[in-house]
């Protein structure tokens, strides 16, 4: 075997092992998302497997471990997937593994059902075995261009998700996005799309030459990326735990951890509050937070949400969203404003699409916007 062939698989092995170290470190992990950490552990399962056993079938080691040959197959198709419910897992952050959910791995079990003759062989049959003879020549190439489908809907749909949750939120929206799901979501989906990329050039360049085809060293070229990306996704959880296990608290934290708030100090921030609603309109603000306006007000972020939750008995969102509505229901019927549309009343009172306007519309008034301003136009 030449030293450049000995050293990838040499390499991959090392990664294979790391990989499965990993999966190990972060299925027995009691911090952050649980579930997170047990896909993220069985993607890295997933890969110690597909790399070392690409490793072993293209190096004569094979004929030490013949039962193991073809074994990595069906786990490849594991990858996209487990990568997918992880990445989901971490924007949605409750979200639990659901029994739907198993229908992702539909393709694994197919490609193990249909390799299950090759795989009941004994070791030294699966040695004199001709895979490609044995399956058809045309398997390679089926396998692999649904794998690198595969990859190429779910590092979409990964895509999608990205955008979505990095939008900035508004008193309408979820809470401001975690920067350390951030982190690791563009890590993964820019890792992954490279190794597509060179997936792709790999595939297109077996299919045009056979030279190709058939250089052990070239098979070996993906598993030592995906070996790269564990030592890579090993290093960041030197550097930065809490984005590799996602130590966001899922557990609702206890409501009121601050110092005691008096009940005079209590009226004040909700004098100071109002008085500032009324007159500076801040809830304009389509980008609005909790933070942003007790910065504003000066008054601390707990103290706050404790003002608007025990003193009006509302949350923050409903609190700033009745400001909108009473202000949209004003500017509806303006006539100074009848030529505006109801989504330029609505970006104006600080929602960021009509169809969340008119969804907290009717909720307020039981009517949407347009019935409300026609309403009040036929009274006239």
């Amino acid at each position: 075997m030449r030293f450049s062939h000995n050293l990838l698989f040499i390499l991959n092995i090392l990664g294979a092992a790391q990989a499965l170290l990993l999966a190990c470190a972060l299925f027995s992990t009691k911090r952050g998302n649980r579930t997170a950490n047990r896909l993220l552990a069985a993607f890295a399962a997933a890969i110690a497997v597909s790399v070392g056993g690409v490793a072993l079938v293209k190096t004569p080691y094979i004929n030490s471990v013949p039962y193991l040959s073809k074994i990595h197959q069906p786990f490849t198709l594991l990858g996209a997937p487990l990568l997918f419910l992880y990445v989901r897992t971490l924007f949605l952050r409750k979200r639990e593994f659901e029994r739907k959910d198993l229908l992702h791995f539909i393709p694994f079990a197919l490609c193990a059902l249909y390799l299950i003759p090759y795989y009941l062989q004994s070791g030294v049959a699966k040695l004199d075995i001709n895979f490609s003879v044995y399956y058809g020549t045309r398997w390679y190439a089926v396998r692999s261009a649904f794998l690198l489908l595969q990859f190429l809907v779910y590092l979409s749909l990964i895509y999608l998700m990205l955008v979505r949750y990095s939008r900035p939120k508004s008193a309408g929206q979820e809470a401001a996005p975690n920067k350390n799901i951030l982190f690791q979501a563009r890590f993964l989906l820019i890792a992954f799309t490279a190794m597509w990329m060179i997936g792709v050039l790999h595939y297109t360049a077996s299919l045009l030459s056979t030279t190709y085809f058939y250089t052990p060293e070239a098979d070996l070229i993906l598993p030592l990326c995906l070996t790269a990306f564990v030592y890579a996704l090993a290093y960041l959880g030197l550097r930065k735990p809490e984005a590799l296990t996602v130590t966001v608290d899922l557990a609702p934290a206890k409501r009121y951890e601050t110092p005691s708030l008096t009940p005079e100090r209590s009226e004040r921030y909700m004098q100071k509050l109002l008085h500032c609603m009324e007159t500076e309109k801040p809830f304009t603000d389509g980008d609005l937070t909790l933070k942003k306006l007790a910065k504003k007000l000066s008054v601390p972020p707990q103290y706050l949400s404790r003002v608007i939750n025990e003193r009006l008995n509302q949350n923050f969102v409903d609190f700033i969203n009745t400001y909108r509505i009473e202000e949209a229901k004003k500017r509806l019927i303006d006539p100074a404003r009848k030529h505006y549309s109801v989504l330029a009343i609505a970006e104006e009172v600080g929602f960021n699409s009509k169809s969340s306007f008119n969804l907290v519309f009717k909720k307020h008034t039981s009517m949407t916007p347009s019935e409300f301003r026609k309403a009040a136009i036929e009274k006239r």
